[in-house]
């Protein structure tokens, strides 16, 4: 995964999806180019303190890893994306994999094929918004303030999507949404379990080319998403 994605669909329509009870403060507008360090939405279930049940969370944080014990927020920099075959290991994921897992919401994302020198942006994308397994943080910044960030798993690239590149972000089913969500759960199982299924969830999303200016981060517009026959 070569690190840009789209995330337009209302927060309204993310709440029903993913069964929000609460949302969180300065929730990003739509955009449909998203780069590392930009504010993104992300679905958290905090353990509780108390024998309360659990709340699910949509929250606004920075796509970039930010650890708790981080000296500098620049560490969130190389740390947008987390190999899923190694992060229950790192000292910058291996916490966040144990008990801070989200979901990071996306109406699809970018991948770039390349031949010899030339690069051909691909968007590739479901019949409706999938969620990429994530990590999530938080660190206490130099005024005081907490910095909420996040980190996307990735997996080897499977089916059709290894001919693009081979890595894509690790997607998470419905249907283990709550499991990866939930804190009680074995981090490492549940981490698993999402690797296992990766092919068979990815097997019903498309791709097709689109236009070189997706490459441009400050290029926006749902046109960013057309497809083209030139690249």
């Amino acid at each position: 995964m070569c690190g840009r994605y789209v995330m337009a669909t209302p927060t309204s329509d993310l709440v029903a999806l993913f069964e929000i009870d609460e949302v969180g403060p300065d929730q990003p507008e739509a955009n449909w180019n998203i780069p590392p360090t930009t504010t993104v939405p992300i679905v958290v279930e905090p353990a509780p303190r108390d024998d309360s049940p659990p709340i699910r969370r949509l929250e606004a944080a920075r796509w970039g890893l930010v650890p708790a014990w981080a000296d500098d927020i620049s560490v969130g920099v190389r740390a947008f994306n987390a190999r899923s075959e190694s992060a229950a290991e790192k000292p910058m994921f291996r916490d966040a994999v144990r008990e801070r897992r989200a979901l990071v919401p996306a109406d699809g994302w970018f991948e770039w094929h390349r031949e010899g020198d030339a690069k051909t942006p691909h968007y590739v994308h479901g019949d409706a918004p999938i969620s990429f397994a994530g990590l999530y943080a938080w660190w206490k910044q130099p005024d005081g303030t907490w910095l909420l960030s996040t980190s996307i798993l990735t997996t080897a690239a499977t089916g059709d999507l290894a001919a693009i590149h081979e890595r894509m972000p690790l997607v998470v089913s419905p249907e283990m949404r709550d499991a990866w969500l939930d804190p009680t759960e074995d981090g490492e199982a549940a981490l698993e379990a999402v690797i296992a299924e990766a092919p068979s969830v990815v097997a019903d999303l498309a791709a097709h080319v689109v236009d070189n200016r997706v490459g441009n981060v400050r290029e926006q517009g749902p046109d960013l998403i057309a497809a083209t026959t030139t690249g």
